[in-house]
């Protein structure tokens, strides 16, 4: 991740910093405030991976655990966010990986998500035949990623609906850079196969 300059960090990053600071002179009700800061984004993050609201809550919740058992040790930058999302990704690529495959499904969001391709049009912009045709294209991406072998989901999910570059991926998930673009590759050539029926052309 690159720095930031004091001026242009945002003033929920002092905020955190301040937090962080009164945990670890003892005010263990500082981190209460921090996770009601980032509760639902971290659950939200954790449905990407996990579609099970059990599941996803447990996760979320176990991601707090070891943010609250590691933040004493914790630096005081503004960078608690990115820590604690890293905490959590990794959680889920434990979870997914103690998963069969068939037990496996990508997180089914609502038809108006951001798809990482410029072919599928904004829904608002559409007409009611292309938001029909559009909205089976979007069914049939959900599907062809679930496909994925779980690596290449992991990093496809990371890259292109998290926004991660290459560099935080590896080391998200604790591999080189060429093992991430490799997997990285691999599902793009996947993809490609499992949607040449719907697509003319693709951003994979």
């Amino acid at each position: 991740m690159q720095s930031q300059s004091p001026e242009s960090i945002p003033p929920e990053c002092n905020e955190d910093v301040e937090l962080i600071e009164r945990f670890q002179q003892g005010d263990t009700a500082a981190f209460d405030m921090l996770f009601t800061r980032y509760q639902k984004r971290t659950y939200r993050l954790v449905q990407r991976f996990v579609p099970n609201p059990e599941d996803a809550s447990d996760l979320t919740q176990d991601a707090f655990i070891r943010a609250y058992q590691g933040l004493g040790a914790f630096k005081s930058q503004c960078q608690f966010y990115s820590w604690l999302y890293r905490i959590t990704v990794n959680l889920c690529i434990d979870f997914l990986r103690k998963k069969s495959r068939s037990e496996v499904l990508l997180y089914d969001s609502n038809d108006s998500e951001e798809l990482p391709m410029s072919n599928v049009a904004d829904p608002r912009s559409e007409s009611p035949a292309k938001a029909v045709e559009n909205k089976e294209l979007r069914a049939q991406i959900r599907k062809a990623v679930r496909r994925l072998p779980p690596k290449q989901r992991q990093i496809f999910i990371l890259r292109h609906w998290d926004g991660l570059s290459l560099k935080d991926i590896a080391a998200t998930v604790g591999r080189s850079d060429g093992t991430v673009k490799a997997h990285l590759l691999h599902a793009h050539r996947n993809l490609r196969k499992h949607l040449r029926p719907y697509l003319r052309e693709t951003d994979f």
